[in-house]
């Protein structure tokens, strides 16, 4: 039993490390996810809260709707790329993906456009609001990603409609992101780091180890 322990431990070290290393912080702008050690977290709890309601609190705001719909497009791409996340859930990025596309649908945002370059726009556009720069925000929505673009796509992001998919994806998101950060553990991590603690999910069911 010990010798078979170990062999799991051991296959276990490489997806560990993938899963305890830094965000890739480059990817999240600083303006969609801060306040933590982990941007991307933090995205996940704010795009929630903006969602909660459905999208109704985000009309006449294409300020936070901007914001939102860019951390939307953000999580679906991370989740789906970034070995950190492998423990999620697949409906997880199932009901994002599905988000996404109700939120290209409301605001005009091409199909095929790529997740990244949305996400830059987006950001751009919101950050350009923020500020007060109508005409930086419409040169933002270029109509290569955004149809029709300019003033019209602008017009969309102040009266999106309702968004209810976006309110199931994000709070499924967090509440599954949350409770792999209060596990403290990813696979066999609490195992492997005796500063993580040990949670047994099963207590008296799991590897033959006693809760401690």
């Amino acid at each position: 039993m010990r010798f078979a322990l170990l062999a799991i431990l051991v296959l276990a070290l490489p997806g560990c490390a993938e899963l305890r290393a830094p965000p890739p912080a480059t990817r999240v702008p600083a303006t969609l996810g801060a306040g933590s050690a982990d941007p991307l977290r933090d995205a996940v709890a704010q795009a929630a809260l903006a969602y909660a309601d459905g999208g109704r609190s985000m009309a006449n705001n294409p300020a936070r709707m901007a914001r939102a719909a860019a951390q939307v497009e953000m999580m679906t791409a991370e989740f789906m790329r970034d070995l950190r996340w492998a423990p999620l859930p697949a409906g997880v990025v199932f009901e994002l993906r599905g988000a996404r596309v109700e939120g290209r649908a409301a605001l005009g945002i091409r199909a095929n456009a790529e997740p990244d370059a949305v996400v830059r726009a987006l950001t751009a556009t919101h950050l350009a609001l923020l500020a007060g720069d109508r005409a930086a925000a419409e040169r933002a929505l270029d109509p290569a990603l955004f149809e029709p673009g300019g003033a019209g796509s602008l017009a969309f992001l102040e009266r999106p409609g309702p968004l209810p998919q976006g309110r199931i994806a994000t709070a499924l998101a967090r509440d599954e992101v949350e409770r792999l950060a209060r596990a403290r553990v990813w696979g066999l991590t609490g195992a492997l780091d005796p500063q993580a603690g040990w949670v047994d999910p099963e207590p008296g069911r799991g590897l033959g180890i006693g809760v401690r």
